[in-house]
């Protein structure tokens, strides 16, 4: 216990064993993104100079179509889900499987007075959504986290409509760049450091590059979209390349 209201994880799953067979990842990650919801706004704010939010709405411009019905899948406190909105989105469903989330996203929403956006509970293996009946699946900073993300892009294939989109922001693993050793040293020692100050959560940020460590490469992330039956339509890279947006369309 590192604070007041903070819950860490068991000895058996520390971020680095969370990876290996038969480990409960996804109740750790529920636990987790739950205990820091408070404060994860502003982490992400530090993490990224304040970029993120300029992410979104690039990633919402890609993507939405005026009138769309948009599908945010672990939507967190909500940025993506409102992005949405302003880029012309008829509605947007928020859907994220750690409740106090939701309850920060609902408190913005009303605080902005959005008509057109809604928070619900839902597990992106498991969508509460009826087929082909969204025109976009969007995600930000969250298929990383998802143990099976195979049961994740199905979901996202059944859902969206024909030729409807999808988006993917996401932080990938990165390989032979000359900026690997400074990105490491970043997400190792800087942002654990600083989460732990500004959180109060131990294992919250140690698990964040352990994350980016397990997940794919852009070029293994595209051909993974492909086998579910996406056509890439665009790779975008930010941050000199430590965040990536990719943009696929469910083929006719």
């Amino acid at each position: 216990m590192s604070g007041a209201g903070v819950t860490e994880p068991p000895r058996a799953q520390r971020p680095e064993e969370l990876f290996e067979a038969g480990a409960d990842r996804a109740s750790y990650v529920r636990g987790m993104f739950g205990d820091i919801s408070e404060r994860y706004d502003l982490m992400n704010t530090l993490m990224t100079g304040g970029r993120h939010h300029a992410w979104r709405r690039e990633a919402a411009r890609a993507l939405v179509r005026p009138g769309d019905r948009v599908l945010d899948v672990g939507c967190g406190t909500g940025d993506l889900s409102f992005s949405c909105l302003r880029a012309g989105a008829g509605s947007v469903l928020g859907l994220d499987f750690a409740r106090p989330m939701l309850t920060r996203a609902r408190t913005k929403a009303a605080s902005r007075r959005e008509r057109w956006v809604a928070f619900a509970a839902g597990d992106a293996t498991r969508l509460p959504v009826a087929d082909a009946s969204v025109d976009v699946w969007c995600s930000a900073f969250v298929v990383r986290n998802i143990p099976d993300l195979d049961a994740a892009l199905a979901e996202a294939h059944r859902v969206l409509k024909h030729g409807g989109r999808l988006g993917i922001l996401e932080i990938p693993r990165l390989e032979r760049s000359l900026i690997r050793p400074a990105a490491r040293l970043h997400f190792q020692h800087v942002i654990p450091r600083l989460g732990r100050l500004i959180s109060g959560h131990q294992s919250a940020y140690r698990y964040l590059p352990v994350s980016v460590d397990h997940f794919l490469t852009p070029d293994e992330l595209s051909s993974k979209l492909r086998m579910a039956g996406f056509e890439v339509r665009e790779v975008r890279m930010f941050m000199l390349g430590t965040v990536a947006l990719h943009v696929g369309e469910k083929a006719l």
